[in-house]
């Protein structure tokens, strides 16, 4: 059944067609059923048709429809070679058809292999060298993202010229000519290559000709996500019949990052005289509350094209706004939210409760009755934000699984500073031995580690004394000598560091002597380290936390926590009633019940990078739409009043999305809060960013810039035998023993008697 402007695009016969699809307007339905009704209802022949999206599962999924409504079995059919069925496929993977067609007219053999990234880089690698260059200033990732930037903007080696405007670029110039040249000479493309070499042998008339003999009707899926090159490539395609028809959505155009290029969707009529545009804007997944606020918040963009998303759907629940006051706390509240009316009370925290019609009503119901998480959904901006949440479910006992990502403690970034803090504690760990001796690089091979960790394990003694006697081991090089012993040095170093900094000062001391940050440049380039550098900070102020602890203790309670959390931390076979987590851009596409979106608040969502570009800000709002119409029945959005970074609480404003909400379609969460801050807080807050009501507590207001307060400015003077604190990490404990700065503190929830030093603590009295 279609309704009345699906049937309008079905019934579209010749000619350039835009239907320009809202979210969850069943575009893919529609997309499906003009092609079956071309073939079915207008006699044209299946084989004419050709179909393009981006993803394998989509294109699967297009097949699969197809099949059903053409009568045909699609499990074991080929995309290429099936009589009487139109070719469906992905960009990369009807380039590789077209490609081993045709591909002898550009001097290639059509056997030709695609190399993988470990290919590309260890291509890349060899050529750096034989340039003789160093790879610390000419870092190999970096090369290969410059490289495939400029093949998917359609610029050859030849024309790298162009844009070359520094030392950097006029080194990948050079460089992306003998890549070029190497791939040749191997018959090799890399994935890259599959839509250059696609577009140069379109150039090609005799080949051009060819296909648009065979591919009368052209199909393009998710238009808005297409980049320079993909878009040359349709308009050639099209460019006899005019018979193409597009399917998007500018308002999720969300990766111009890493290439597409939204002007092709603005632009389609201009681009393609006399388009027929069909607006799709019944939306069949979310209720009429999601929907308003998502117009609402989109129609700010003033690089859209108009139309208003609409739904016969129930009017729904409210969409709830929880504004905690700590990020911990943000992150016990979204498990709250999760587990709903059998959630226990959050975690020990003294005199909360929410405040609903009956404030009496303590946190918690009824237990034994075991929610169905499958239908929940937590979206975040970047994947350094998933960590208090992940900790947070864990210690709730929910099942997650974090799509499109790794898992926080699973980045190598994080596992390789890990195993420095782990040898750190205990000298006999080999396995962190091994995985960090040569990262970064020392220029220890594989074979000389190995026969180290022989020395070591005959020995049986820490690896940092079997080092006092390197000079003796002649089975290995003198290179790995020096490397082993500079090591060994460092190692010798941050021990001493450590007995008189903090966990967070050592690891950042291990960070920035062994160069780590620049490694990571080195390896993965600019971008792709980017994220990686957010991951570390996160780790470093996870690490904060156990400021003013003996160091030693310190050292031994963060690891015995980050283990607890790790090992525990395991999908169970057979187990799949688990909460979903990922960041926005992997949600593309995607729907869920209910859906969470975290750390909605400026310089965090919208992204600090974004903040002075207007174009860059649309496509955060983009982004933001995307995850408020990924949900069919309920809409979370958090925020904290204050985040823990580095011994201060920084404040950032709300997120400006959110202040463009109206405020009939939001409920806002109040918590009263006793003896948070030294009042009570919460009694009403009739806006997302009202301050707390209590001692000190810098909140901005709109259009404000974050501010700070530090935590661990403490005045030892001031505090008295048996005062109540609360700490950033541990929660509430009681101060029973005094001793000048040196004072032994109860903790709770089991975590005994311990040593703090007050002054650099990150604490706050209870009054």
């Amino acid at each position: 059944m279609l309704n009345p402007s699906q049937q309008l695009a079905v019934d579209h016969l010749t000619g350039p067609l835009l239907i320009l699809a809202g979210a969850g307007a069943w575009k893919t339905h529609t997309l499906t059923e003009r092609i079956a009704t071309l073939i079915q209802d207008r006699g044209v022949s299946p084989e004419s048709i050709l179909a393009v999206t981006f993803t394998n599962k989509a294109a699967k999924e297009m097949r699969e429809r197809l099949g059903t409504k053409l009568g045909r079995d699609t499990t074991n059919m080929s995309p290429y070679r099936s009589a009487g069925f139109p070719l469906v496929g992905t960009f990369h993977s009807v380039g590789i058809f077209f490609l081993r067609s045709f591909i002898e007219h550009i001097w290639y053999d059509p056997k030709f292999v695609i190399y993988d990234e470990d290919d590309k880089l260890r291509l890349i690698k060899s050529l750096i060298r034989a340039r003789n260059l160093d790879e610390k200033e000419i870092a190999p990732r970096a090369v290969i993202g410059a490289i495939s930037q400029a093949k998917n903007q359609g610029l050859s080696a030849a024309k790298y010229d162009t844009i070359v405007n520094n030392y950097f670029g006029s080194m990948v110039r050079d460089i992306y000519v003998d890549y070029e040249k190497a791939l040749r000479e191997n018959n090799a493309l890399d994935f890259d290559d599959i839509l250059l070499r696609t577009h140069d042998l379109l150039q090609i008339p005799e080949v051009l000709e060819r296909l648009h003999n065979r591919y009368e009707y052209v199909f393009v899926d998710e238009y808005q996500d297409t980049n320079d090159i993909q878009y040359k490539t349709i308009k050639l395609l099209a460019s006899k019949s005019r018979n193409l028809s597009v399917v998007g959505d500018d308002w999720q155009g969300i990766y111009g990052w890493r290439g597409a290029n939204i002007k092709n969707i603005l632009s389609f009529q201009k681009d393609f005289p006399g388009a027929v545009v069909v607006k799709l804007e019944q939306n069949y997944r979310s209720t009429k509350t999601i929907i308003a606020w998502a117009n609402a918040v989109i129609k700010c963009n003033k690089e859209a094209l108009d139309k208003t998303l609409w739904t016969d759907n129930p009017e729904g629940d409210k969409i709830k706004l929880i504004e905690a006051l700590s990020e911990k706390q943000e992150a016990e509240l979204i498990v709250k939210e999760i587990k709903g009316p059998h959630s226990n009370p959050l975690s020990d925290w003294e005199g909360i409760r929410e405040l609903t019609k009956n404030p009496l009503l303590p946190l918690g119901g009824e237990s034994g009755v075991r929610a169905d998480y499958s239908k929940w959904v937590i979206l975040y901006r970047t994947n350094s934000q998933s960590r208090l949440i992940e900790e947070a479910l864990i210690r709730a006992g929910i099942q997650y699984k974090i799509y499109g990502g790794v898992r926080f403690y699973e980045r190598k970034e994080i596992k390789d500073i890990l195993a420095y803090m782990r040898l750190l504690f205990n000298p006999l760990d080999t396995m962190s031995l091994k995985r960090i001796i040569n990262v970064p690089s020392r220029k220890i091979g594989e074979k000389s580690v190995e026969t180290f960790l022989e020395y070591v394990h005959n020995f049986r003694a820490p690896f940092n004394e079997v080092t006092e006697g390197i000079d003796e081991m002649n089975e290995l090089t003198p290179q790995a000598r020096r490397g082993i012993a500079g090591f060994s040095k460092l190692y010798a170093e941050c021990v001493l560091y450590l007995r008189e900094h903090s966990v967070k000062e050592t690891m950042e001391y291990i960070i920035k002597q062994t160069g780590y940050i620049d490694y990571l440049r080195h390896e993965y380039g600019e971008t792709e380290s980017e994220s990686k550098e957010e991951n570390l900070k996160e780790f470093a102020n996870m690490a904060s936390r156990y400021d003013g602890l003996d160091t030693s203790e310190a050292l031994m309670i963060f690891l015995e926590d980050i283990a607890l959390i790790t090992d525990s931390d395991r999908d169970q076979p057979g187990q799949n009633n688990f909460v979903s987590m990922m960041t926005i851009h992997s949600a593309k596409g995607l729907e869920f019940e209910n859906v969470i979106i975290a750390w909605a608040e400026e310089g965090l969502f919208p992204h600090s990078r974004t903040l002075m570009e207007p174009r860059e800000i649309e496509e955060e709002r983009r982004l933001m739409y995307v995850a408020m119409t990924r949900a069919k029945r309920t809409l979370t959005i958090t925020r904290a009043r204050e985040r823990y970074n580095f011994g201060n609480y920084s404040a950032n404003p709300a997120s400006r999305f959110l202040k463009e909400i109206p405020a009939e379609y939001t409920e806002l969460k109040v918590l009263e809060v006793k003896n948070y801050f030294g009042g009570l807080a919460g009694t009403s807050y009739p806006t997302f960013d009202t301050p707390v009501h209590g001692k000190d507590v810098p909140i901005p207001g709109k259009g404000t810039g974050t501010i700070k307060r530090s935590v661990t400015s403490n005045d030892p003077s001031t505090f008295t035998l048996g005062e109540r604190i609360r700490h950033v990490e541990f929660g509430l404990w009681t101060i029973v023993s005094i001793s000048g700065t040196i004072w032994e503190i109860a903790f709770s929830a089991g975590k005994g008697i311990k040593k703090m030093h007050l002054g650099i603590a990150p604490i706050e009295k209870i009054e």
